[in-house]
């Protein structure tokens, strides 16, 4: 191959190289703005998730303390062993009531 003709074609490579290498430093940078985007929407995504579980666990520690308030049984109610209570039915005798709390 003649000098010239050689010459050329290392012209003609490093252009190549150099477009590629420029190609390659715009694609890293379209990368790295796509991916900072996302972690963005990420951490919007995160925080308002982050907001709505602090106020679910508030919702559910105030209904489990509310379920600690002890009720009030009427005067001669007992607990049985299904956990319930009951009440002796006045109009059927040896039978009983389930007491039941409403609200």
């Amino acid at each position: 191959m003649p000098k010239s003709s050689r010459a050329q074609v290392d012209a003609a490579l490093s252009a190549h190289q150099a477009q590629l290498q420029q190609q390659k430093a715009q694609n890293d940078a379209i990368h790295l703005q796509v991916k900072t985007q996302g972690e963005i929407e990420l951490a919007k995504i995160k925080a308002a998730l982050d907001a709505k579980m602090t106020v679910l666990e508030t919702h559910l520690k105030a209904a489990i303390e509310a379920g600690k308030v002890q009720r009030s049984y009427p005067p001669g109610a007992r607990k049985a062993r299904d956990g319930h209570h009951y009440l002796p039915d006045p109009n059927r005798p040896g039978k009983h009531l389930l007491v039941v709390h409403h609200g």
